[in-house]
């Protein structure tokens, strides 16, 4: 199904069938709306976040990667992270890789195609995040993307309970999305 099939169905142009599946701030009549969303709902329609990417509009999508699912640490700030992003309303994905090889640089190569609006790291306990890693986080940071790495500090190491390591991720999430607007 297609924006322009949906468009089809509702009688209206496409621009009006984007404007209203898109979010966009131009308002179109009440009645035109309401037929946009009943054709986009029969005909199954689902808005393709990769196009609006590609048109420059900034996601509502949050990456999360980390090194080992079975870090409970890392697993717990990524809980948090979680928590944020759905009061804030981003959908988050949660992904890992290892950090401190090549695997880690493709992986976020592969998310930095995906056009998120921010990628969290956790760092890997007891290890660097390796440098290929770090060079594809400044290329996501120089085309409109914001890397958040978190542990690199130490805190992880020291973060002993899963409460600690949840309200990490959570207050980093917060300062976050804040900053983003």
């Amino acid at each position: 199904m297609t924006l322009e099939d949906v468009a089809r169905a509702a009688g209206v142009s496409q621009s009006t069938a984007s404007r209203v599946l898109n979010g966009s701030a131009r308002r179109v009549l009440p009645e035109n709306e309401s037929r946009v969303r009943e054709a986009a709902a029969r005909l199954g329609y689902v808005v393709d976040l990769r196009a609006q990417a590609t048109a420059g509009r900034p996601s509502n999508a949050a990456m999360v990667v980390v090194d080992s699912l079975r870090d409970p640490a890392a697993m717990q700030i990524a809980a948090g992270v979680y928590a944020q992003a759905d009061v804030e309303g981003y959908a988050v994905s949660v992904t890992a890789s290892r950090l401190d090889a090549e695997r880690g640089a493709d992986l976020v190569r592969m998310l930095r195609g995906q056009r998120p609006r921010v990628i969290f790291v956790v760092a890997p306990r007891g290890r660097a995040i390796a440098r290929c890693v770090r060079q594809e986080l400044t290329l996501y940071r120089a085309h409109g993307g914001l890397p958040v790495v978190i542990g690199e500090e130490g805190v992880i190491a020291a973060l002993g309970d899963a409460d600690a390591a949840f309200a990490r991720g959570r207050e980093v999430a917060a300062r976050t999305f804040a900053a983003l607007g």
